[in-house]
């Protein structure tokens, strides 16, 4: 079934983007038009126009989209599952053959989930900022929006469209032990799927603890 595989991979996705890295963090302070962090109480941690924070390739993370479609400065990618391992070419992590490889693929984190600063100077970026302080998991909460297709026939494809909340809850969450699927809305009428499949209580932040 193409919604079950669908939301296995996003869910996969999710872990594989999910790092451990205990830090003292900055607090953000100023906020742009758009929500993004843009002043922080200090000067403690590196941030990313530094040009000292990299990925786990060791190439050196920039301000603004790069090339595989990661704004983190934003907290925003918008790329394919082929990009999201920050690698072209390799397919989804190793997968070459899956039609979802080249699917549109946007997903957006709280600063919680995926900070836009390096404080322990590991030369990374740092998870589950709260109140100043990086416990070192993801926290907050991020979210997946897929737009896809399939073959049907030889000569037809179907679309379909996948979006998914996730926030972190604490011990002992359904999900990996600290999260929960906040929402769940799959959409793909060749398949006769349609319409909102799970949701909590309305918006992110009052059930996502932090």
């Amino acid at each position: 079934m193409k919604y079950s595989r669908v939301i296995s991979v996003a869910l996969t996705l999710i872990v594989a983007l999910m790092m451990f890295s205990p830090a003292l963090a900055d607090k953000p302070v100023q906020f742009d038009s758009e929500g993004n962090e843009v002043g922080w109480s200090s000067t403690g941690c590196a941030k990313i126009s530094s040009g000292t924070i990299t990925d786990s390739f060791g190439n050196t993370l920039q301000t603004g989209f790069d090339e595989f479609g990661y704004n983190y400065q934003a907290h925003l990618f918008l790329g394919t599952y082929d990009s999201s391992d920050r690698q072209w070419g390799n397919g989804y992590w190793g997968d070459q053959t899956s039609d979802y490889v080249d699917d549109v693929l946007m997903m957006k984190w709280s600063d919680e989930w995926l900070a836009n600063v390096d404080c322990n100077g590991d030369g990374k970026l740092d998870r589950g900022l709260v109140n100043g302080t990086v416990g070192g998991i993801s926290k907050g909460w991020t979210t997946n929006h897929v737009f896809g297709d399939y073959p049907v026939t030889e000569a037809d494809e179907a679309n379909y469209v996948y979006f998914v909340k996730i926030g972190y809850t604490g011990p002992g969450s359904p999900l990996w032990g600290s999260y929960t699927e906040i929402q769940s809305v799959y959409n793909d009428p060749a398949a006769g799927e349609t319409g909102l499949y799970y949701m909590t209580e309305p918006g992110l932040g009052t059930f996502v603890q932090h």
